[in-house]
């Protein structure tokens, strides 16, 4: 695989967001629909898929005490700046606030769920005193385009329609990917040390932000681990603080859960600047090799199976282990955290964080000392990507009504 292909997928997956992604695809939508006419609202109308649903209804919204998918939209109305991308709710202050309270006040929101459809997708009209118009964003969260307005069909964006990025797993099998990286010349990954320093940042503060479940309140009850700082980050994130995270395949907890235990053990161990860069190269990577079998919005946990498979290998490199040591402890976390659901965004994805990272260092100690789970055993295959063949038919075929069931029993 070519460096340059690489370091191009990273930068392009490794990207800043505040708040959840899929509240910010909300806010994105709404804000391109009430850009286009402006004025005051009398009606939106809303349409998501399951998964959209699914991690919007809970999750925190950064500047707010509320949640709520209404509450999204409104902010985004309020906010009508489509070009903020990921990073929207930014502009959450006193003023959006109330404008978005008096728009729930004063104005019809109706929202539904497309159960056919369990993919990124939003679609919203808004109707003001001054016109109407529809915007919708399909396959990415900020992949946002104009519909309509007034009525008239708007010419399609063809970059956003357009924008398939090639798969990693289209480009290299996982042992090449994982080759590739180790071969990179010395500096190639440097820029990841200050594109996920925001990750660690939330880690370190969130033990004084006392939101959310409380992680931070077992610190006087046991040493801080790893998976401690990283379910700490989740958890202040999920509560709605307004503070950037670098996500990974679009999703700010799996950024938390590929970035932070790496950093942070590269930290406490005294590894070089290179090596952390590199490490943090392979487990992000790695994550969003795995994501790509299951998309970016499945009925099982991203933290666990992709995140948790990229942290993992981050910490064999971290710790001198070879190519052979890496797929060991991905593969083990797979077998282990593949049933894990994903009930929804919410601040209770801080123990997923928590259990996910603890699965990853302890298959990353059992492949270093040149153990792992056999070929053969459940879902193993000879190959990880023989496993995660497997687990792409399990999760498509065999939990594939599995969003209808969770979003009818969340709604």
């Amino acid at each position: 695989m070519e460096t340059s292909s690489l370091v191009s997928k990273l930068d392009q997956e490794i990207v800043p967001a505040v708040g959840c992604t899929e509240p910010v695809a909300i806010a994105l939508t709404s804000a391109a629909a009430m850009k286009a006419v402006s004025g005051k609202l009398r009606l939106l109308e809303l349409v998501t898929s399951m998964n959209i649903f699914k991690n919007a209804r809970a999750a925190g919204i950064p500047g707010c005490v509320d949640t709520g998918i209404e509450l999204a939209a409104a902010l985004g109305a309020a906010i009508a700046r489509p070009e903020a991308g990921l990073e929207i709710f930014s502009y959450v202050d006193s003023e959006t606030r109330k404008a978005a309270g008096f728009m729930l006040e004063t104005a019809k929101f109706r929202t539904d769920v497309d159960m056919n459809r369990n993919d990124i997708y939003v679609r919203c009209r808004v109707v003001t005193n001054v016109g109407d118009a529809v915007a919708e964003t399909v396959g990415r969260h900020q992949n946002v385009n104009l519909i309509s307005v007034n009525g008239k069909d708007v010419p399609r964006d063809v970059k956003h329609d357009e924008d398939r990025r090639p798969l990693l797993r289209e480009e290299a099998s996982f042992r090449e990917l994982v080759q590739a990286i180790y071969n990179a010349p010395d500096g190639t990954f440097d820029f990841l040390i200050s594109r996920t320093k925001a990750n660690l940042k939330l880690a370190d503060s969130g033990y004084k932000m006392g939101q959310g479940l409380g992680i931070d309140l077992t610190e006087e009850l046991s040493p801080k681990t790893y998976a401690d700082y990283a379910a700490t980050a989740c958890d202040a994130r999920m509560s709605g603080v307004q503070t950037p995270v670098c996500t990974c395949a679009g999703s700010g907890n799996l950024g938390i859960s590929a970035t932070v235990p790496v950093l942070t053990a590269g930290r406490a161990e005294g590894a070089s600047l290179n090596l952390v860069a590199r490490s943090l190269a392979l487990s992000l990577a790695v994550t969003i090799y795995v994501k790509e079998y299951f998309g970016l919005l499945s009925p099982v946990c991203g933290c666990a199976v992709a995140a948790g498979a990229g942290s993992a290998a981050g910490l064999v490199m971290l710790r001198g282990g070879d190519a052979s040591a890496v797929e060991s402890a991905a593969s083990a976390v797979l077998a282990t955290l593949a049933g894990m659901l994903c009930d929804g965004g919410k601040v209770g994805c801080a123990l997923k964080v928590w259990t996910t990272v603890s699965t990853a260092e302890k298959s990353a100690s059992l492949a270093l000392a040149g153990g792992g789970i056999p070929s053969g055993n459940g879902i193993v295959g000879r190959t990880i990507d023989d496993t995660l063949s497997a687990l792409e038919h399990v999760t498509k075929k065999g939990l594939s009504h599995l969003d209808c069931v969770l979003v009818d029993v969340m709604r």
